[in-house]
């Protein structure tokens, strides 16, 4: 049985290594791809956690195979601003050969912390279309225009928002 502080110690762990990985890539990294790539982040067992983003419509599912220890750790690298998030289409997931059967299911990519340009309550660290950008701002609602870095490559093409 693996304790709290177990758990906790494999969850930084894993969380290093999923920001590792999307510095070297200097790109978009899927769920899927660390998935694959760091130890102890998925499981195709039960129980499963789920990353979800709950709204007025209900919940948006992020991703879903995730251990405990892989469940914290993404909540901590996106929670604590290690890296920036952007909702895109689902052509990233189907080029890798994955894709999670749940309606609720929202595709995001993972891109370094530097290529943020949007603070959102839900995702800190955003990367978004302008025209998002811009319905974010006139609501006013805790989001702020961030300037982005530059980084080799983005999923602009697969942008969803």
């Amino acid at each position: 049985m693996t304790t709290k502080k177990q758990t906790e110690k494999q969850a930084s762990r894993i969380a290093d290594a999923i920001v590792d990985l999307v510095e070297r890539t200097d790109g978009p990294v899927t769920l899927a791809r660390i998935e694959r790539e760091v130890r102890g982040f998925g499981t195709n067992e039960p129980p499963a956690g789920e990353y979800f983003i709950a709204h007025d419509d209900g919940e948006t599912v992020i991703w879903n195979r995730m251990t405990e220890a892989g469940l914290t750790a993404l909540r901590k690298v996106i929670r604590g601003r290690r890296v920036a998030v952007q909702l895109v289409n689902v052509l990233p997931y189907f080029l890798e050969d994955c894709f999670i059967d749940d309606e609720r299911w929202w595709p995001i990519v993972l891109l370094p912390a530097r290529a943020a340009n949007l603070e959102t309550p839900a995702f800190p660290l955003m990367r978004a279309s302008q025209q998002f950008r811009d319905y974010c701002i006139t609501r006013a609602n805790g989001n702020r225009l961030l300037t982005p870095g530059s980084v080799r490559s983005t999923a602009d093409q697969f942008c969803s928002l």
